[in-house]
């Protein structure tokens, strides 16, 4: 048996008979298994998924943003630089030098050149005080992207939850009167099947105080 929760998001173990195949990255539950090899690196089902998700070209509100922004004031500055040129060439009658010397004063200052770098900074402290909350920001992009985010979608499994199975005490409903729930939890434990290492098994002996209260009983 077998689990596949980091490639798949199936959460429970999957039983693998002679002839089946099984990825690269699962885990084994239980038993033993010799298998060939006939993939590595980026050609097994987790580096191809890794793969993707390097080669995936995506661009962000952020960068259309920036884009729209620079065209835009390319277009001014052309537009700009054409009125100029007929309005000091065609009308004054300026200089040639005196032509190129505004088309430089309105190259250089209508290009928002210090743009870039505030945001960039901006963007730094931003990636900074997420990191002190326990998040990691892998593309600064990214914190303008979970800032207009309506609906997320993501698999629980290993993201969400810890694939680990736990039962929450305070819910246990104890009908029979002289039973507590410390006893119900015992009870349970004892009947469990630890060496199986099955899920619910293993979240009923985790709940008690002493595990090796369990073990003792057993054995004996």
């Amino acid at each position: 048996m077998k689990i596949s929760s980091a490639l798949t998001g199936e959460s429970l173990p999957v039983t693998k008979n002679p002839g089946d195949g099984v990825y690269s990255g699962s885990t084994c539950k239980q038993g033993e298994i010799e298998a060939v090899v006939i993939a590595t690196g980026v050609h097994t089902f987790f580096g191809k998924a890794a793969h993707l998700v390097e080669s995936t070209v995506h661009v962000g509100h952020f960068q259309k943003v920036l884009t729209a922004i620079g065209n835009f004031c390319i277009c001014s500055i052309a537009i700009g630089m054409v009125i100029d040129i007929i309005a000091m060439c065609g009308v004054h009658d300026s200089k040639y030098r005196t032509v190129v010397d505004n088309l430089l004063v309105l190259l250089i200052g209508g290009i928002p050149i210090a743009m870039p770098t505030v945001l960039s900074v901006t963007m730094a402290i931003g990636s900074h005080r997420l990191s002190q909350q326990g998040a990691i920001t892998k593309r600064m992009t990214a914190i303008e992207e979970m800032a207009g985010m309506d609906v997320l979608c993501s698999d629980k499994t290993g993201t969400l939850t810890l694939n680990k199975l736990s039962v929450d005490k305070n819910l246990i409903e104890v009908f029979a009167k002289g039973i507590d729930k410390d006893t119900v939890v015992l009870m349970a434990a004892r009947a469990s099947r630890v060496e199986n290492q099955d899920a619910i098994d293993t979240a009923i002996v985790t709940m008690l105080a002493d595990p090796k209260e369990n073990l003792d009983v057993r054995s004996n």
